[in-house]
């Protein structure tokens, strides 16, 4: 259950990541953005502290880079909305 939530988490934030660099930031869809990364981020952590097996933590590790990545890009994204 743990490898499809993390794989989950990976498609959904490459999702997001393509659609926020091919569309300018919106604040209708900023909360959500913000809450998505947010959770995936937190829980790819904790699956990474679990530690069951070495494809799950390489997962988990991903998924944190690539929230990671997101968090950026969404900083950046308001960074240009508000200035």
């Amino acid at each position: 259950m743990r490898k499809v939530i993390l794989f989950l988490f990976i498609i959904l934030n490459l999702l997001a990541i393509i659609t926020s660099l091919a569309q300018p930031l919106t604040v209708s869809n900023f909360s959500l953005r913000v809450m998505f990364v947010a959770l995936s981020f937190v829980l790819s952590i904790f699956f990474s502290l679990i530690r069951t097996s070495r494809f799950d933590t390489i997962l988990s590790m991903i998924s944190v880079i690539i929230a990671f990545i997101h968090i950026a890009i969404i900083a950046q994204s308001t960074y240009e909305y508000l200035y």
